[in-house]
């Protein structure tokens, strides 16, 4: 998956390729999207259940109004993975054509599965458990 940088809510930059050795789900979300919200809580679990096995979740909010929707949304719902904020242009989310749309990515930063829709719980916890089992190469 290409690099990136984005800032997050909390006003740290998160990059990508500092998240190389784990395995990382790139979450394209927006407040408005009902599938967006209904597939929360399981990314909130799994997230809380894979954190020790070095799996992270970046939600990326497609919000056309930015943190100023985006902040007070995550804050209510006590998401505890990083909200990333792009700017209005970003290339990478060019690609994303519904929402949620997720990328699975492995620990060699390669993406593994796409999700197009909301991701059931039960799958998200299999998928990353079996990416988490292969051995990493660095």
């Amino acid at each position: 998956m290409p690099d990136f940088a984005l800032q997050a809510l909390d006003g740290k930059t998160w990059k990508l390729s500092e998240h190389r050795g784990q395995v990382v789900l790139v979450n394209f979300w927006a407040t408005w999207c009902p599938p967006c919200r209904a597939e929360m809580p399981g990314l909130a679990r799994v997230s809380r259940e894979l954190a020790a096995d070095h799996f992270v979740i970046a939600g990326i909010a497609m919000d056309d109004e930015g943190a100023a929707v985006v902040k007070p949304f995550a804050e209510r719902r006590s998401i505890p993975y990083p909200i990333l904020v792009p700017p209005a242009v970003f290339p990478l989310g060019n690609g994303v054509e519904s929402l949620p749309t997720s990328f699975l990515v492995d620990r060699e930063g390669r993406i593994a599965k796409v999700y197009v829709g909301e991701i059931s719980e039960a799958v998200l916890l299999a998928d990353a458990r079996a990416l988490l089992a292969e051995p990493h190469a660095s």
